[in-house]
């Protein structure tokens, strides 16, 4: 399983303090937070995705008109069913996760630079990734002529099969790299509640 979600400024505070357990209370009643140490990061935020998103902005030069509705972090969880971690164990769980960061950071040329966190959650019942990044297309400026990097999450996710090319995309990476892992259907999707 690989799921978007995209994020405007707004939420990054909320999407942070989640993701790096910093709630004392969570409204996830399948959050342990007694396992939380046990959690662990694959790139680690040491501020805030807020912060991170300006610095990043701001030292890469990055374009893109930013309003109150303009989509500014992507975020990827990542998992499979819990039979599967248990059946490959704990270095082989460790592997899968690395190995879906690594797609993440050379999908659509995005740049390890623009992933703001990785951090994998073992205190649910199911492991899983977070990945949090910035959504930056790197285009030809027509006036210039010159490289841009540009924050554009519509045209990142450019394409009425996107999601499908992404799905497709990452199967075909984890499968390659020796995880027996079935397709999730691509017609006729049912979501399941959790």
């Amino acid at each position: 399983i690989i799921r978007n979600a995209n994020y405007k400024k707004d939420n990054l505070a909320g999407l942070y303090k989640h993701n790096e357990r910093k709630n004392t209370n969570y409204s996830n009643k399948d959050i342990n937070k007694n396992n939380s140490i046990k959690n662990y990061s694959i790139k680690q935020c040491n501020t805030t995705y807020s912060n991170a998103l300006k610095t990043l902005q701001k030292e890469n030069n990055l374009q893109g008109r930013i309003i109150k509705t303009t989509n500014v972090v992507c975020e990827f969880i990542i998992t499979s069913d819990r039979e599967f971690f248990e059946n490959i164990g704990e270095e082989e769980t460790k592997r899968y996760f690395q190995t879906a960061y690594n797609f993440v950071a050379n999908y659509k040329g995005l740049g390890e630079k623009y992933i703001l966190s990785a951090k994998v959650h073992l205190d649910e019942s199911t492991p899983h990734l977070h990945i949090v990044f910035v959504p930056v297309v790197h285009k030809l400026d027509k006036k210039s002529g010159k490289q841009i990097d540009k924050i554009a999450c519509s045209e990142y996710w450019k394409g009425k099969d996107s999601y499908k090319q992404l799905q497709d995309n990452f199967y075909k990476y984890v499968t390659d790299n020796g995880f027996d892992l079935e397709r999730g259907k691509a017609r006729e999707v049912e979501h399941l509640s959790t």
